[in-house]
C-alpha cells in the first residue's frame, strides 16, 4: 500500500496537476484573450493610440474632417481611427496615434488648444502608454513636483493634464520603480490647508498665504513653507489673480455698508433678502410682487446683538429714502411683512467729499507756507534779540534795586518818628488853643480889647492843624515807602526768577528747530501744488461712478473667474515638510488671519491616480486569475471524484473491517477522531490540498479575498468533503475485495486489479491499465 502511494499516487498527482493547470490556464487565457480583443477593437491595443476625442454621433463626419485637417497641419504622419458609437452615451470615440517626434511636453500641454473647436467635440483625453497620473496637486506645487519627476530614471517627460500631472514613461518596466519613487516623494511633503467659512473668507488668499509662510519661516525656523494656492511661477497668471482679488476687495469696501435693525422681534438668517421702497412711487405692500425700482438687500452677516449686515443686490444706497424694509419670499417672489429699519454708510460719497476737501486744502498750501515762513522770520528775529533783552532785563532789575535802596535811605529817618504821637499832641494843643480862643471871646464880650489876641491864637490854631496834616502826611509817606520797598523787593525776586528761567532756555536749539522748519517749508513750497491739485481733481472725477447693484454683479463675476485658479478666499494651501503638525502652526495662522474662525488640516501633496486603461487590463488579469482559480477548484473536485474516491472508499472499508466496537465515552472520542483523522479523510485532504495548490500555482489562479495560505486549506476542505461521499461516488464491491484477499493478493494488488478498474474512468485508470495483470477485471 505504501509503495503504491509513493509511486502511483505521486505520478498521478504530477500528471493531474499538469493536466489541470493546462486546462485552467487554457480556459482563463481564452476568456482573457476574448475580452482583450473586444477592448482592443474599442480602444486599440496597449500603447497603440495617444489621443482620444469623443464626439456626438450626429457630428462624426464633420468632426472627423476637422480632426484630419488639424492632423495634416500640426501632426503630419499621425493616424486616425474611428471606433463604434457607444449607445449609452451617444458618442463616438476617435483615436489618434501620434508620431514619436510629437510626443513632447509642449505638444501635450497645448493639445486642448490645438483641437479646440471640433464640431460636437467633448475635449481631448491623453492615453499614451506607459503613463502615470498624479491628481490633487495644488497649482503652486506642480513646478516642484514636475521638476523632480523629470529627473527620475525611466521618465520621458511630464506635463500638465488639467488638474493632474501626467507622466509619460520610456518603457513599461519603469512603471513600478517610478511609481514607488513618486510615492516616496509625495510622503515627504504635505499640504496644510486653511479653510474659511462663508462670511470670513480672506480678502486676498495669495497675499495672506505669503505672509503666513514668511512668518512661519522667520519665527519657527521651518525648512519649507510655501504658499501654493496658485502657481507663483506663472507670473502673469499669479499677478492677474492677485490683482483681481485686490479689485474684489476694493469693490467690497467701495460698496455701501448696510446695517439692518430688526423690528417687532424679527429674526434674520444669512441669505435673507430685505426689500425697500427705493425709487418706487408707493411704499411696499405685503403680498405684492417686487418691482425693478425697489432696492434689495441680501443679509450677509449676523451680529450678536441681533442686528445684521447686508449688501445691496438691486438698486443703490442713494435710493434708500424710506428706510423700512420688508422680507421678500424668494420662492413665491412676494413681499412679506416689515421686519427691519436700515442705516447705511456710502463710501463712494465719503470718498468724493474727502477728495473735494483735499483739493481745497491743496489750493491753500502756498498761502499756509508763506504765513508759516513769516512767523518763522519773526521767531528768528526774536531769538536774535533774545540776548539783548536778557541784558536789558538785568539792567532794569539793577535800576529797580537801586531805586529801592534810595527810597529806603530817604525814608529811613521818617521810619523812626512816632507820627501818631505827634498828631495826638498837636490835636491836644489845637484843642487847648481853641479853648483859649473861646475864653478870650468871652472876655472880649466883657472887655472888648481881646481881638488881636484871638486872631493870633486862631492863627496859631490853624498852624497847629496844618502841622498836624503835614505830620500825618509824613506818616503816610513812611508807610508808603515801606510798601514800595516791599513791592520793589518782590519785583526784584520775581525778576531774578524770570531771568534764571530765561537763561535756561536753549536759544541755539530753538534756532536749529526754526532752521529745520524753514527747510521743510522750503520743500513744501517746492511741491508742484498745481499738479497735486489737478491730480486730485482728476482722481475725484475718475473715481468709479458705480451703483451698488453694479458692484455686486462685478464681485460675482470676479468670483466666477477667480474660481478657476483659487477658490475666492475660501482656502489657503501651504506646502510644508511631513514633520510639521497643524497644532504647531495654529498660533501663527490665527495671528495673521486675525480670527480663529477657520479650519486647519493636513492633506497629501498629491495622489497617484490609477490609469483607467491599466486598471481595465488589471481587471482583465484579475478575471483571468479568477477563471483559472475557479477552473482549478472544479478540476480538483473532478480529479478527486474520478481518480481518488475509489482509493478513499477502499481505505474506509479496510478501516471499518479492523475497527473494534467501543462503548461510552470511548466511542464518542473514537468517532470524533476518525471523523477528522481517519486514514481515508487524511488522504483526501492531503490530495485535495496538493492538487488545488499545484493547479493554482501553475495556472496563475487567484480568487479575491482568498490569500495563498488559504488555497491549500480550500483544497483540503474539498478533499474532506469528497472523502465523506467517496463510497457513493465510487462504490467498491466487497465480495470482489474479499475474493482478492482470499486469493492472497496484497492491498496494492487489490487496488490495482479490483478497486481502480471498478471505479470511475479517469487518469488513474489510464495510468493503471499498463500495470494490470488480471485483464479480466472491471474497467
Amino acid at each position: 500500500m505504501r509503495k503504491f502511494l509513493l509511486n502511483d499516487v505521486t505520478v498521478l498527482l504530477v500528471v493531474s496537476v499538469i493536466a489541470g493547470s493546462l486546462l485552467a490556464g487554457a480556459i482563463s487565457y481564452g476568456a482573457n484573450a476574448y475580452f482583450a480583443k473586444t477592448i482592443s477593437d474599442l480602444v486599440g491595443d496597449y500603447g497603440e493610440f495617444d489621443l482620444l476625442i469623443q464626439v456626438r454621433e450626429e457630428a462624426v463626419e464633420d468632426a472627423t474632417a476637422h480632426i484630419q485637417a488639424v492632423i495634416q497641419d500640426y501632426f503630419p504622419g499621425a493616424r486616425l481611427k474611428q471606433s463604434v458609437t457607444i449607445p449609452t452615451t451617444g458618442k463616438t470615440p476617435i483615436f489618434i496615434a501620434l508620431p514619436e517626434e510629437f510626443k513632447t511636453q509642449k505638444v501635450y500641454e497645448n493639445i486642448d488648444a490645438t483641437f479646440a473647436g471640433i464640431p460636437g467635440g467633448a475635449g481631448v483625453s491623453i492615453m499614451t502608454e506607459p503613463r502615470l497620473a498624479i491628481r490633487g496637486v495644488p497649482e503652486g506645487a506642480k513646478p516642484m513636483l514636475t521638476e523632480y519627476i523629470n529627473q527620475l530614471e525611466g521618465v520621458r517627460f511630464s506635463f500638465r493634464d488639467g488638474a493632474s500631472i501626467g507622466v509619460i514613461l520610456k518603457t513599461i518596466d519603469k512603471l513600478t520603480p517610478v511609481t514607488q519613487a513618486v510615492n516616496d516623494y509625495l510622503k515627504r511633503y504635505q499640504i496644510m490647508e486653511i479653510s474659511f467659512p462663508v462670511g470670513n473668507e480672506a480678502a486676498n488668499p495669495v497675499r495672506t498665504g505669503d505672509l503666513i509662510a514668511a512668518e512661519l519661516i522667520s519665527r519657527q525656523q521651518l525648512k519649507l513653507v510655501q504658499n501654493v494656492s496658485v502657481n507663483t511661477n506663472q507670473d502673469d497668471m499669479a499677478a492677474l489673480v492677485s490683482t483681481m482679488l485686490e479689485l474684489k476687495r476694493f469693490l467690497s469696501n467701495y460698496a455701501s455698508a448696510i446695517t439692518l435693525t430688526p423690528t417687532d422681534g424679527a429674526k434674520f438668517r444669512r441669505g435673507d433678502v430685505i426689500l425697500f421702497q427705493g425709487q418706487d412711487n408707493a411704499a411696499p405692500a405685503a403680498g405684492a410682487e417686487p418691482d425693478r425700482t425697489n432696492v434689495l438687500i441680501e443679509v450677509t452677516t449676523l451680529r450678536a446683538d441681533g442686528k445684521a449686515e447686508g449688501r445691496i443686490t438691486q438698486g443703490d444706497a442713494q435710493f434708500l429714502t424710506n428706510l423700512t424694509g420688508y422680507r421678500l419670499d424668494q420662492e413665491k417672489n412676494l413681499i412679506g411683512q416689515a421686519v427691519a429699519e436700515a442705516a447705511y454708510r456710502n463710501p463712494r460719497q465719503d470718498l468724493a467729499k474727502a477728495l473735494t476737501e483735499l483739493v481745497s486744502l491743496a489750493e491753500k498750501i502756498p498761502g499756509m507756507v508763506q504765513d508759516a515762513k513769516t512767523l518763522s522770520r519773526i521767531g528768528q528775529n526774536a531769538l536774535n534779540q533774545y540776548g539783548g533783552a536778557l541784558n536789558a532785563l538785568e539792567r532794569t532789575l539793577a535800576g529797580v534795586e537801586s531805586a529801592g535802596t534810595a527810597i529806603q535811605a530817604a525814608t529811613g529817618g521818617l521810619a523812626g518818628i512816632d507820627t501818631a504821637r505827634l498828631e495826638t499832641q498837636l490835636d491836644n494843643s489845637s484843642k487847648a488853643v481853641g479853648n483859649l480862643i473861646n475864653t478870650l471871646q468871652v472876655l472880649q464880650l466883657l472887655q472888648g480889647n481881646a481881638t488881636n489876641s484871638i486872631n493870633d491864637l486862631t492863627t496859631v490854631q490853624n498852624n497847629l492843624t496844618t502841622l498836624r496834616g503835614q505830620v500825618a502826611a509824613l506818616g503816610t509817606i513812611a508807610r508808603d515807602a515801606q510798601k514800595a520797598k516791599a513791592a520793589i523787593d518782590s519785583i526784584i525776586q520775581g525778576g531774578q526768577n524770570t531771568l534764571s528761567t530765561l537763561r535756561s532756555f536753549n536759544a541755539a536749539e530753538a534756532r536749529s528747530s526754526l532752521a529745520d522748519a524753514n527747510q521743510k517749508l522750503d520743500q513744501l513750497a517746492a511741491l508742484n501744488v498745481a499738479l497735486i491739485s489737478s491730480q486730485l481733481q482728476y482722481l475725484a472725477a475718475a473715481a468709479p461712478q458705480m451703483k451698488d447693484e453694479e458692484i455686486y454683479r462685478s464681485i460675482r463675476l470676479l468670483d466666477n473667474f477667480i474660481a478657476g485658479q483659487v477658490i475666492p478666499g475660501a482656502k489657503i494651501q501651504l506646502l510644508t515638510t511631513g514633520d510639521v503638525t497643524a497644532d504647531s502652526i495654529m498660533p501663527v495662522v490665527q495671528e495673521q488671519v486675525g480670527h480663529s474662525d477657520f479650519s486647519l488640516y493636513s492633506t497629501a501633496m498629491g495622489v497617484i491616480e490609477p490609469n483607467p486603461r491599466g486598471e481595465l487590463y488589471a481587471i482583465l488579469l484579475e478575471v483571468k486569475a479568477i477563471l483559472a482559480g475557479m477552473t482549478a477548484i472544479i478540476v480538483t473536485i473532478l480529479l478527486l471524484g474520478l481518480d481518488h474516491s475509489a482509493i478513499m472508499t477502499f481505505m474506509r472499508r479496510q478501516r471499518l473491517a479492523r475497527q473494534a466496537d467501543a462503548a461510552g465515552w470511548r466511542r464518542f472520542v473514537r468517532r470524533f477522531r476518525l471523523g477528522l483523522f481517519a486514514r481515508d479523510k487524511v488522504y483526501g485532504m492531503a490530495v485535495g490540498a496538493i492538487l488545488l495548490t499545484g493547479i493554482f500555482a501553475l495556472a496563475g489562479g487567484g480568487i479575491p479575498y482568498l490569500p495563498w495560505i488559504g488555497v491549500p486549506v480550500v483544497g483540503a476542505v474539498l478533499g474532506y468533503v469528497v472523502s465523506r461521499y467517496a463510497e457513493r461516488i465510487s462504490p467498491v464491491s466487497g465480495d470482489e475485495v474479499l475474493a482478492g484477499e482470499a486469493l492472497g493478493l496484497s492491498a496494492e494488488q487489490i487496488i490495482r486489479e479490483i478497486v481502480i478498474p471498478s471505479g470511475r474512468p479517469g487518469l488513474m485508470e489510464k495510468l493503471n491499465h499498463r500495470k494490470m495483470k488480471l485483464r479480466g477485471g472491471h474497467r
